[in-house]
């Protein structure tokens, strides 16, 4: 048999994983039901380990639009650019009482904030990078802080004092320490120290349960589809090579290349509605509408348009958002829609 790996987007994103940047898991992936390791936890650092997950993306965002969440810390997230509307998110922020962002830039989230913590960028800063296969990378800092920028653990650390909840440190080498000592398989640069091996009871129990569970629907589109027109087709707001999130918009160098985006679909679909490179074209369902220009591409599936997500402000509108029962990820890059020419003003 075989399956899927899908490899992360940004290029630390396992590391911040690893070291426990996600609610529903303890630092190394270990489990918040293990009453060992919360108490092993907890003894290196002098306070008790909550056993219950903390709260998803989805959750806090309607936790705030219920008034249960009254303030909210961001580090280096733009949910404002990286939501659609129909996410909820615009009125989330709105009913918190406090929003902190700590950031580099003044993104439209940072914008709304009560207060911004300028940071650091990885050039700016001292620290290891995680790769999908485990491979541990160092980084060393290329220039001195910008302004009063500070790295994102010098920030942390600092409010802890502050908040009478102190988690001081020297310097990075004394994190890397604890790390090491909690996580002994950190201690290594380079290419992970054991080889992956098939976790096979795991294997055999997913094929025998949950494979099966929900094979008929797995792959299919949320139910809160917007058109339903003969000739709809899917859109689909993805990365371009070009581009990693809004971020990379700051770079004059990758403009030239790509300065915005363009609805990219295949020529003989395009041929079929009497559409050409560079035409103009209305793209609607439902919940709007959006006018943009057409880029013609070989390696578009027949029946996809593809927009990217990093142009695509005006097109999120367009886009439903459901949340997956079980992972409590979002869905929120694909939609049916509808296509139409129009002329030249």
């Amino acid at each position: 048999g075989c399956g899927l790996a899908p490899l992360a987007e940004e290029n630390n994103d396992q590391g911040a994983f690893e070291m426990g940047g996600t609610g529903s898991v303890l630092p190394g992936g270990q489990s918040l039901g293990d009453p060992d390791v919360r108490k092993r936890l907890a003894q290196s650092w002098g306070r008790p380990i909550p056993d219950t997950p903390g709260s998803s993306l989805p959750q806090m965002i309607e936790d705030a639009q219920q008034g249960k969440l009254k303030a909210l810390f961001v580090v280096g997230e733009n949910p404002l650019a990286s939501l659609p509307s129909s996410s909820g998110i615009h009125s989330a922020l709105e009913k918190l009482e406090f929003l902190v962002c700590q950031e580099l830039f003044l993104t439209e989230t940072a914008k709304k904030a009560h207060v911004v913590l300028p940071a650091c960028s990885y050039a700016e800063k001292d620290g290891t990078f995680t790769n999908t296969e485990g491979h541990i990378q160092s980084v060393r800092k290329a220039i001195d802080s910008v302004g009063e920028s500070r790295p994102d653990w010098e920030v942390f650390s600092a409010l802890s004092v502050m908040m009478d909840d102190p988690m001081e440190y020297g310097d990075i080498k004394e994190i890397g320490k604890e790390i090491h000592n909690l996580l002994p398989g950190t201690r290594t640069l380079g290419p992970a120290p054991l080889s992956a091996r098939p976790d096979l009871p795991v294997i055999a129990r997913y094929l025998a349960a949950d494979y099966q569970r929900d094979l008929a629907t797995r792959y299919q589109l949320p139910a809160n589809d917007l058109a339903d027109g003969a000739n709809d087709m899917i859109l689909q707001v993805s990365q371009s090579l070009f581009h990693s999130g809004k971020f990379s918009r700051k770079a004059k160098g990758l403009l030239q290349v790509e300065a915005t985006g363009k609805l990219y679909l295949h020529p003989e679909d395009a041929a079929q509605r009497g559409i050409g490179e560079g035409d103009i074209v209305k793209v609607s369902n439902r919940a709007g509408q959006v006018v943009t220009r057409v880029g013609l591409r070989e390696r578009i599936p027949r029946g996809v348009v593809m927009f990217p997500e990093h142009f695509d402000e005006e097109m999120r509108c367009l886009l439903p958002y459901s949340v997956d029962p079980e992972t409590q990820v979002p869905y929120c890059k694909v939609a049916r829609v509808r296509l139409e020419k129009m002329a030249e003003t």
